[in-house]
């Protein structure tokens, strides 16, 4: 475990330190976007604006997003309480504001990964935009420099897995797809 986290502090350092100055703003705004799951809202009301997915679909994703907040915010950092980079290297220099919560996992990766999940399930295409999109707010938490890799993987992982539950409990075909015609 030891070599493991070693390894995650070291691809982090790599990273903050490979920034392109070009890149800051489009990794700011990526990181600001995915705060709340909030981007994955609007893409969905932008579906369902051109009908391309029924309003049912926000309801999937409004449930997926609370869910990873919930699991992420209030179950998952509680639990591990891992220092953000900034406090245990308080050499790392951030982009942006420094979160006062727990690094692990990601909430930005959580979201991104459960809205990811919950548009491409529901049929909104193209399906690898929304993972391109996903992997990139994640992304960009650690190029900031307020989490690990690690932080932004799990994230992902407990992203996916709130978004599939969701789309489980409530059934694809139902909640998915264009809307009917009368």
């Amino acid at each position: 475990m030891s070599s493991l986290l070693a390894f995650d502090h070291l691809l982090r350092s790599w990273i903050v330190v490979h920034r392109i100055g070009a890149m800051n703003g489009v990794m700011w705004t990526l990181s600001a976007a995915g705060r709340g799951g909030m981007i994955w809202v609007l893409l969905t009301l932008a579906f369902i604006a051109v009908r391309r997915l029924g309003a049912s679909a926000l309801i999937a994703v409004l449930l997926a997003l609370l869910l990873a907040s919930f699991v992420s915010d209030h179950v998952l950092k509680p639990i591990v309480q891992r220092q953000r980079p900034f406090i245990s290297t308080p050499g790392v220099p951030v982009i942006g504001g420094r979160p006062g919560d727990s690094s692990f996992p990601s909430g930005h990766a959580t979201n991104a990964f459960a809205g990811a999940y919950v548009l491409s399930a529901a049929g909104a295409e193209p399906a690898i935009v929304w993972w391109v999109l996903g992997v990139a707010i994640a992304y960009s938490r650690v190029y900031l420099g307020v989490h690990y890799p690690l932080d932004v993987i799990a994230g992902g992982l407990v992203g996916v897995a709130c978004g599939a539950s969701v789309m489980a409990a409530i059934g694809r075909t139902r909640w998915s797809g264009r809307p009917r015609s009368g």
